[in-house]
């Protein structure tokens, strides 16, 4: 079994991740340092104690997936244990997913409901992981 402890992050399509970025922080006061912001690649941000929001660049101007559009919903769990467990589960109802990933600071599951929502599952990794 495992436990959603919340939403990881939004990830939010963008023309220009820098000039979206500016517009949270000079029109919504979020503190988003300057050497975050990279044209071309992804900006993370925190707003509040517990809300992550994701800017990615897109060149799709519509439909699924496009420019406008919500890209995926990040959730987090705990354990590796965890993400295991849905994996297992993913192959039992067989499910198509990717991952889990190792990236530097998480480890990343994705996959998709029925309707096509894109979602994704992470582990933060701490000072302990390998």
């Amino acid at each position: 079994m495992f436990h959603l402890k919340g939403v990881h992050h939004i990830a939010l399509n963008c023309r220009d991740v820098v000039k979206v970025a500016r517009f949270f922080k000079d029109i919504l006061e979020v503190p988003i340092p300057e050497e975050h912001m990279t044209e071309g690649a992804p900006i993370y941000f925190q707003i509040g104690t517990y809300t992550r929001i994701g800017l990615h660049p897109c060149t799709d101007n519509e439909g699924k997936g496009g420019i406008g559009q919500v890209d995926h919903i990040a959730f987090s769990v705990t354990s590796r244990a965890e993400l295991d467990y849905l994996v297992d589960k993913l192959e039992a109802c067989n499910i198509c997913y990717r991952g889990p990933i190792a990236r530097p600071t998480s480890y990343n599951l994705y996959f998709e409901t029925p309707d096509g929502h894109h979602l994704e599952v992470r582990l933060d990794k701490d000072e302990f992981d390998e």
